[in-house]
């Protein structure tokens, strides 16, 4: 067994993993001036405190750029030994925790898609606007699909309110459950990446006072499904390579 399979087992069995260093400094140079970028827009999905970007929605639509220089060999071809070779990149977001603008959330699985229109389709929630696009709750086959790359841009500490996931908690379908799954807090450098699928339980807190790191994270999320069941279409997909 190589390093490559142990990887995929890993992920597989705890619903994430983390791969180290895998950004080189220069791409993580570019990532970080672009992210610099929303602070100029005026895109609804833009959320700003104090002069401060602490998130972005519609990543894709504010810095298009962002689609070529997240790509690097290793990264395309774990999503692809993951998810295929017609796999995609459907959403963008971004987080941060500037200091003195920090913020929490609770425990909770990512559910939602977004999609190109409001039309009703079987087995999917009422479709509603997020910042001028389209969410709806697909069936679980489609979120069984998709893988989550957390391109983190500053250390994640314990200080700057990391991610906390719930290790194997992905296999109970749409369902939170907490009993039974271990608490992890993940911690990793800047230039890691951490794999997730979106039904992993996750949280996150907030920054301890006094914490003087950001905590700057682009947020990649992946699908298996060029076209989605029931008729409804992506509002992006991007083919993983171009």
């Amino acid at each position: 067994m190589n390093l490559a399979d142990t990887v995929h087992q890993e992920f597989d069995r705890q619903g994430w993993c983390i791969l180290p260093r895998i950004l080189e400094p220069a791409r993580l140079e570019q990532l970080r001036a672009l992210v610099g970028l929303l602070s100029d827009s005026s895109n609804d999905g833009v959320r700003q405190k104090a002069g401060a970007v602490y998130a972005a929605r519609n990543v894709l639509d504010v810095i298009p750029e962002v689609l070529d220089v997240w790509r690097n060999e290793p990264l395309v071809q774990f999503v692809e030994d993951q998810l295929g070779t017609r796999a995609g990149l459907v959403r963008i977001l971004y987080f941060d925790k500037p200091p003195e603008q920090t913020w929490a959330l609770p425990w909770h699985k990512d559910l939602l898609i977004a999609v190109q229109s409001d039309l009703p389709a079987v087995g999917y929630s009422t479709p509603r606007l997020r910042a001028g696009v389209w969410h709806t709750e697909p069936p679980l086959e489609v979120l069984n699909s998709m893988l989550t790359l957390r391109l983190h841009l500053d250390s994640n500490t314990p200080d700057n309110g990391p991610l906390r996931v719930a290790t194997g908690s992905h296999k109970t379908g749409k369902t939170v459950l907490l009993d039974g799954f271990d608490d992890t807090t993940v911690l990793s450098e800047a230039g890691d990446v951490f794999v997730m699928t979106p039904l992993l339980v996750h949280c996150s807190g907030r920054s301890t006072e006094g914490a003087t790191l950001h905590r700057r994270t682009l947020h990649l999320e992946f699908s298996a499904l060029p076209v989605l069941p029931g008729g409804v279409q992506w509002n992006w997909f991007h083919p993983l390579r171009s």
